[in-house]
């Protein structure tokens, strides 16, 4: 008995906390889906929470306390439903999340309830790169992840691109779309000496696709894939081995539009007399009709006057840095 009447005073107070202030949010539902099953579903709750609340716009309803109501409501036989429960604590929005997660990359959805009748939906979906590991065990650590997921997913659902803008690093990001890096058309000309960059294709295009790959990374606005998270897109569909040296066919494309990538980035490593020439360009992955129609951005140009990986990956470290943050 006095468990209940605590657990009734704790939410009477905070039934009057959400109702002073401005935006009170209930956290309905946050959960697990593919990729993830073996994650409890409190740590997407917990990001959520976290990301909300550093807004300072939003102040989240605690697990106990919406499980309090929840045996309250059942006590007063009342069914104890979401948007029951939110009206009980005053709230003015309901968040419902999915987190999925294919190889390293990690997509959370939110979709958001708001009104005195709870009918305004708005919805969101972020991304974000498992990028760390436990140390000792080498498993990946996911909340870093869901964090940024989830408040790039909240940013977009709020219509607020700025909305982590004031925040230093890590709680600073953005909405960002999904980009990969193709491979580049090789051309060689056999008329000429033959340059190890193109005699060793297999191994030079990997090592530039490498190379924008982390040079890309670093930009605010994208998530990018990395190389196994890539090629695993690839493999849904058979293509086990693909090769760096050629532009990317329109399966692939294709395979990459579908899992959620909007921006490619591809080129051409032409040989030429004084040596050789790289190409970089951007494309965004548009679906017109039920057809993906690539549409191209922008492009730019440099050389590589010396036949060396080194020198391959200082030109295309420069060239991304030109492509992605020269011309926003």
């Amino acid at each position: 008995m006095l468990r209940r009447m605590w657990s009734w005073v704790a939410v009477v107070a905070l039934c009057s906390l959400c109702k002073a202030r401005d935006t009170c949010v209930l956290i309905a539902q946050a959960r697990m889906g593919a990729g993830l099953e073996q994650l409890a579903a409190s740590k997407l709750e917990a990001a959520l929470t976290l990301a909300l609340e550093v807004t300072g716009r939003y102040s989240v309803v605690p697990v106990a306390v919406r499980d309090s109501l929840v045996q309250l409501l059942q006590h007063r036989g009342e069914p104890p439903t979401a948007l029951a429960v939110a009206r009980e604590l005053g709230c003015q929005g309901v968040c419902f999340a999915l987190a999925e997660r294919f190889v390293h990359l990690l997509r959370v959805e939110v979709v958001f309830r708001w009104g005195p009748a709870f009918a305004e939906e708005h919805r969101g979906v972020g991304y974000a790169l498992v990028r760390h590991v436990w140390v000792g065990s080498g498993e990946p650590l996911y909340d870093p992840a869901l964090l940024e997921a989830a408040q790039r997913a909240i940013a977009v659902a709020c219509g607020d691109s700025g909305l982590y803008s004031k925040h230093e690093p890590p709680l600073r990001v953005f909405p960002a779309a999904v980009l990969a890096v193709s491979g580049l058309a090789y051309v060689d000309a056999p008329d000429m000496p033959r340059w190890q960059l193109f005699a060793r294709e297999v191994v030079t295009s990997y090592e530039a696709v490498l190379e924008a790959i982390d040079t890309a990374r670093h930009h605010p606005h994208y998530v990018v894939c990395d190389i196994d998270t890539r090629d695993s897109i690839y493999a849904r569909a058979g293509f086990f081995e693909p090769e760096n040296y050629n532009p990317p066919t329109p399966q692939e494309l294709s395979l990459l539009a579908q899992m959620g990538v909007e921006y490619v980035l591809t080129g051409r490593f032409l040989r030429v007399p004084e040596g050789a020439r790289l190409s970089l360009e951007l494309y965004r992955l548009r679906w017109v009709g039920g057809s993906l129609v690539p549409e191209y951005l922008r492009s730019v140009e440099g050389s590589v006057v010396e036949d060396s990986s080194r020198a391959l990956r200082r030109t295309v470290r420069q060239l991304v840095g030109e492509l992605l943050w020269g011309n926003p």
